[in-house]
């Protein structure tokens, strides 16, 4: 019976691996330029827009395949991974101009290969968990970078009706204004570059491009919080510490900066360190499952049993499953 059963397992393999299939889909995007940015970073900003315009198309057909095998995925964890498995193979750039300015049009090709869905369905529940979170961050990144672009169109074009770009104190500043927010994009467009590698579990292309977002925003605190993530995958505890203790610094109410900490001083099996730490993390979030189940580890490492127990009681009621 057992080796039927094989049998009968190896021939649905073949017959999934032979419905395997490549879908292409098309997105367009736009994008104005002002006399204070560069053409390039305009098509990049077209380029995104594009690229977001074909996410969202492949996303349904992804929705619809993953139906057939898992039928309980958030929509988060379904954009998650159209943006990890997406592959762009072409892009095309075109400029023209009219009253508004320049504007340029991108045009990208991008390939889904269900191969990849069901790759990507097979990881666990920790690895899909730090991707949506990524995913998160670099959304509301996103997000807040275009408000403020936003904000400074508006306010360059209110100075020039007011004749206000006739000063060159003004010029400079808002020259310097747009300067800052091109790097930030530049800084996002890494740290997304970043993701998809560590998806990947591509560890160290992952560094090196979340390396490049930090160094086009050093203010880029979750650049550090996953840079750190990488580092500890390749067991790098020292760099991991370093890039999880400067997030904290940037930012000291992140959340997974301390948590990231937390698992560095557990690795490296000083576990009153890390108890200390995601004590700070339950000072923030009292709620936090993970942090609780991480501190029981830690209390059954020191021999300390009622508070382990305590802490895995917490962490199962928060809904915390490892």
């Amino acid at each position: 019976m057992k080796k039927i059963f094989l049998i009968l397992i190896a021939g649905l393999l073949m017959t999934c691996t032979a419905h395997a299939e490549i879908k292409t889909y098309e997105g367009v995007g736009e994008y104005v330029m002002s006399d204070f940015e560069t053409p390039e970073i305009a098509k990049q900003r077209a380029k995104q827009r594009a690229e977001q315009s074909a996410q969202e198309k492949a996303g349904v057909f992804v929705k619809s395949h993953t139906t057939v095998i898992n039928s309980q995925l958030e929509s988060e964890e379904i954009e998650v991974m159209t943006s990890g498995i997406m592959k762009v193979h072409s892009v095309e750039y075109d400029k023209k101009i009219d009253e508004s300015g320049f504007i340029f049009t991108a045009k990208v090709l991008v390939d889904i290969d269900t191969n990849e869905i069901d790759n990507w369905l097979k990881k666990n529940e920790t690895e899909k968990s730090d991707l949506i979170e990524q995913n998160k961050a670099l959304k509301n990144s996103i997000a807040e970078q275009e408000k403020q672009l936003a904000e400074l169109k508006e306010k360059l074009s209110v100075a020039e009706k007011n004749n206000s770009l006739q000063s060159k104190q003004f010029r400079n500043q808002i020259s310097n204004e747009f300067a800052q927010s091109d790097n930030i994009f530049l800084s996002n467009k890494f740290f997304e570059e970043g993701n998809i590698f560590y998806g990947r579990q591509d560890y160290y292309n992952a560094i090196n491009s979340y390396t490049k977002a930090i160094n086009y925003n050093p203010g880029n605190a979750v650049a550090y919080v996953y840079r750190g993530s990488a580092y500890g995958s390749v067991q790098s505890y020292q760099n991991a510490q370093a890039d999880y203790a400067r997030a904290v610094q940037i930012d000291n109410r992140n959340v997974q900066a301390r948590i990231g900490l937390s698992l560095v001083y557990y690795y490296v099996q000083d576990y009153r360190s890390a108890i200390h730490e995601l004590n700070n993390v339950l000072s923030i979030n009292d709620r936090n499952g993970q942090a609780y189940y991480l501190r029981a580890l830690c209390f059954r490492n020191i021999n300390r049993p009622i508070e382990a127990m305590k802490d895995y009681g917490y962490a199962a009621y928060f809904g915390y499953r490892n």
